[in-house]
């Protein structure tokens, strides 16, 4: 279920007719309001707010749109090649989107794999997966530490170690 349907709004909705519905489901839904089904009331409430505080931050709405488009697309694609028709073939992206170098799309319930799509290094196994990213300052050799800024500090001060 997507946040829209949670709170039982369609994609127009105004910030006014958001709140008013997140603060009807609220009154709705609160667990001091409900002694008898607490358990329930906590997880739709924890629905409930999760879903608000996206809908109700622009950013963070408009990000949730595109994604929702985009799996809107997805679905519709396996629809079409399911229903027999030729699946097409996928082009490599040569956009910042692509290559993760945009940070509007950084999902955050993930951030692990979105600072090693920015960074081009996973922190957790300290193992490269991008060296055009790792390696901005110093294309021609390769860092030990993919934290090292000894570069960036040495063109910042204007002298060499």
């Amino acid at each position: 279920m997507n946040y829209y349907e949670i709170l039982g709004v369609d994609r127009n909705v105004t910030a006014k007719e958001l709140k008013r519905a997140y603060k009807s489901l609220a009154h709705k839904w609160h667990p001091d309001l409900n002694p008898d089904n607490v358990a329930e009331a906590e997880r739709k409430m924890a629905e409930i707010n999760v879903a608000y505080s996206v809908l109700s931050d622009e950013v963070a709405r408009m990000d949730y749109d595109k994604k929702l488009d985009a799996e809107s697309a997805k679905s519709a694609r396996q629809k079409k090649s399911s229903a027999g028709a030729a699946p097409k073939t996928s082009r490599r992206k040569t956009t910042a989107s692509a290559t993760g170098a945009d940070a509007s799309h950084i999902d955050f319930n993930n951030i692990n794999s979105s600072f090693e799509s920015f960074f081009g290094f996973d922190p957790k196994t300290k193992t490269v997966t991008n060296e055009d990213k790792l390696n901005t300052f110093t294309r021609d050799r390769k860092k030990k530490n993919p934290l090292d800024t000894t570069d960036f500090f040495e063109r910042f001060m204007g002298f060499k170690k």
